[in-house]
């Protein structure tokens, strides 16, 4: 099982190596929209106007008490949201970059796997009994938003294991608005089915963000096993592209740079590396996608 959490950590270790920010521990229970936290070890080092950070939670720090080893915060910061902490949960202090922006960013880059401009999906399907009648199939709610249609077939009663196509120019698919709609989205075949069988409908669907930082990304946003590694590579371009941005600002540079320092526009030649490896990725996968489900274009 991969979560959003394996990913966020896994594009921190990418992103900064053995670097690491300094942490502290959750020592009581932290109820969302507090604002108060108490903390495992010397809260010292925190001042007031730092951010701190702990789950998918961002703190702004309006002080500490160093008798209660508590930190007064106003949660909520850098629109995060509010939820609760249980002891012993990891809290970053100034971090050089929060769970929670990663989460976000990590929550685009799957959604947008299953755009256009890189054309992944995950295969989903529904089953229902063939209409002798009509030939008309209602489409159900949890496909109403999918990106097309990959394959219509059947199988006779007692033969399980024996699929039998029907080619693209034999149906129509008819999507009336969506799940808001008052109208039914259905499929018309165009073609007679024997009664009795059973037909199946596969489809692209898109991938869908995740809500927590324990999801599952297999099972809540549709990833497969193998396509995991891809959000986070989308994830690293845009924080090598970010600390560009930063390092660019003339109020952050002060002097004029150095000769030992960094050369400007190191990060965005790197964030071009990761981008390459994570467009070749998308490639690989859509040619394992290609390779699963053959198209049926005509019979």
């Amino acid at each position: 099982m991969t979560t959003m959490l394996d990913l966020v950590s896994d594009t921190r270790r990418m992103a900064f190596g053995s670097v690491h920010d300094q942490i502290n521990l959750v020592a009581q229970p932290y109820t969302a929209n507090s604002t108060s936290l108490v903390l495992d070890m010397d809260v010292s080092g925190i001042t007031q106007g730092m951010t701190i950070s702990g789950g998918l939670n961002v703190w702004f720090v309006r002080g500490i008490d160093t008798a209660s080893n508590s930190v007064n915060v106003i949660p909520g910061f850098d629109n995060s949201p509010k939820k609760d902490l249980a002891v012993n949960e990891f809290v970053y202090i100034k971090p050089k970059v929060t769970d929670w922006y990663m989460f976000e960013t990590m929550n685009q880059e799957i959604l947008r796997l299953s755009t256009p401009e890189h054309g992944l999906y995950q295969v989903a399907s529904w089953v229902a009994d063939v209409d002798p009648t009509w030939q008309t199939y209602e489409i159900p709610t949890e496909a109403l938003n999918m990106i097309s249609l990959l394959r219509v077939r059947y199988r006779m009663p007692g033969s399980p294991d024996v699929w039998y196509d029907i080619p693209e120019k034999a149906y129509r698919l008819q999507l009336n608005g969506g799940s808001e709609s008052t109208l039914t989205s259905y499929i018309r075949l165009l073609r007679n089915i024997p009664s009795g069988t059973e037909i199946q409908f596969l489809y692209k669907s898109p991938f869908y963000q995740a809500t927590e930082l324990s999801d599952n990304v297999n099972e809540v946003c549709g990833l497969s096993e193998t396509m995991v590694d891809i959000p986070t590579l989308g994830c690293l371009a845009t924080l090598l592209r970010t600390s560009e941005s930063q390092r660019a600002q003339p109020q952050q540079q002060g002097d004029a740079r150095r000769a030992n320092e960094v050369v400007a526009g190191s990060n965005l030649s790197v964030a071009a590396r990761v981008e390459k490896d994570h467009q070749m990725r998308i490639w690989e996968e859509a040619a394992r996608l290609t390779s699963r489900i053959s198209y049926i274009r005509s019979m």
